[in-house]
């Protein structure tokens, strides 16, 4: 009796082990909680991933532009994206504080009065893990909504380049969003919604 229930024990550790060890590949935590999904398309929705699936960490002061819909604006920005989650704060030329985001894979909070009312919060986040996370881990969630990442590297970066498996009517192509990445830039270009992202180190 006493080593049946040694036995169930160890069971249960090597289970509950198992499960830390592939928490990159699920996105259970994410969908049961109370972060809403972004559409990546009219009726494709795309759930974030959790901050342990992120390859190339981030922790940097930056200039960031933004356009939306033609209306541009530009400010400094510090980024900083980890296994931990992903922290933006915003300021304005004289250092005051314009907004921050964070995300710890359980809840986002935002605040700020530069991006548009009726922006999500998750629509920036999940092009920043577009931009930072493992592309197997992208993959894994796109190809079940049936879209995938390409990569192409070159020397001191890579282009990313998500698809649609079918043409988008609206228009005429596959191709969804760009993200170009070198050691000190980041532009995320999205072609579907028609807005962008440009992200570069700041100068110490």
């Amino acid at each position: 009796m006493n080593k049946c229930h040694f036995s169930v024990v160890w069971l249960c550790l090597i289970f509950f082990l198992v499960l830390c060890l592939v928490g990159c590949t699920s996105t259970k935590i994410i969908t049961e909680s109370n972060i809403s999904p972004i559409y990546i398309t009219n009726v494709k929705k795309f759930y974030l991933l959790p901050p342990s699936c992120i390859e190339n960490e981030v922790d940097a002061q930056q200039l960031l532009i933004a356009n939306f819909n033609g209306n541009t604006f530009q400010m400094l920005s510090y980024l900083k994206a980890d296994k931990k989650g992903i922290y933006l704060s915003l300021f304005n030329d004289f250092g005051t504080g314009m907004g921050n985001l964070s995300y710890d894979g359980i809840d986002v909070h935002f605040d700020s009065a530069i991006f548009p009312e009726n922006l999500k919060a998750e629509y920036i986040l999940a092009d920043l893990q577009f931009a930072y996370y493992s592309v197997d881990a992208i993959n894994e969630t796109l190809k079940t909504i049936g879209m995938y990442m390409e990569v192409e590297k070159s020397e001191g970066g890579e282009v990313r380049t998500i698809f649609s498996n079918s043409i988008l009517p609206m228009m005429n192509s596959r191709t969804i969003e760009v993200i170009k990445r070198d050691r000190a830039c980041t532009l995320i270009q999205n072609i579907l919604r028609g807005y962008e992202y440009f992200l570069q180190e700041a100068d110490e």
